[in-house]
């Protein structure tokens, strides 16, 4: 089915919207996890709790940058402030890194020093909570861009998508725990989400560190770059 055709201002209302429910739900489920995780002392859940902090920071941070990278040129900055941005994601990365570093110090304690979880009937509710609560943003985010076409919401979108995986992983885990009595599966599945959050922080970094070096597009873009100027000649 295709979108209904957006105005430029209904587009920018759209992502607005789209921006600022993300953000909500994204410190509702941290406070939610937080909780749970004081209660329970599951180290997987703390790790789901990180990950939830970590695209609730991105999403804040990419709003206020986004909004001056968008600041025309003015006479103390003549090519714009187009490199807020991608400033901004080595700041996200440096946090995110050292976020998934706490975390694997903290598994590999709990590998050493196996603790008991706490009412994990309470966590495994708060994580179904937060994969259906998660499941419906990324629906209504898919929606808006459909019809806004907006590269920023569509990035956020695959965020939390990835989300519903990190914590389907927590849920493994906790069952793990309550039915077969593994208590080393807790601080493996916080070691597997410690790793994809710091590989996830290299990523940034490296993309971020591509725009401030100005680094030259693939041979293959450049072709079609080319190919596409040679269709539309002025």
């Amino acid at each position: 089915m295709t979108a209904r055709p957006t105005s430029s201002d209904q587009a920018k209302r759209l992502m607005q919207r789209a921006t600022t429910v993300a953000v909500s739900i994204a410190l509702a489920l941290i406070l939610l996890k937080l909780a749970a995780w004081l209660i329970t002392d599951s180290v997987s859940l703390l790790s789901s709790l990180v990950d939830s902090a970590m695209d609730a920071l991105a999403s804040l941070v990419n709003l206020f940058a986004v909004r001056h990278a968008l600041q025309p040129a003015d006479s103390e900055h003549r090519f714009g402030h187009g490199k807020a941005e991608p400033l901004a994601g080595l700041g996200q990365a440096a946090f995110i890194s050292a976020s998934g570093i706490y975390l694997i110090f903290e598994a590999v304690d709990r590998l050493i020093e196996p603790r008991a979880i706490e009412q994990g009937a309470l966590g495994l509710g708060v994580m179904i909570i937060s994969i259906a609560v998660t499941g419906a943003l990324v629906a209504y985010q898919r929606s808006v861009v459909r019809r806004t076409d907006s590269l920023a919401i569509r990035a956020d979108s695959m965020h939390y998508a990835t989300d519903i995986l990190v914590n389907a992983g927590v849920i493994v885990s906790l069952l793990l725990v309550m039915f077969l009595d593994w208590g080393a599966a807790d601080p493996i599945v916080a070691l597997i989400i410690a790793g994809f959050i710091i590989y996830s922080a290299f990523r940034i970094a490296r993309e971020s560190l591509n725009h401030l070096m100005d680094r030259e597009l693939p041979d293959a873009d450049r072709a079609r770059i080319k190919k596409i100027a040679i269709g539309h000649p002025s």
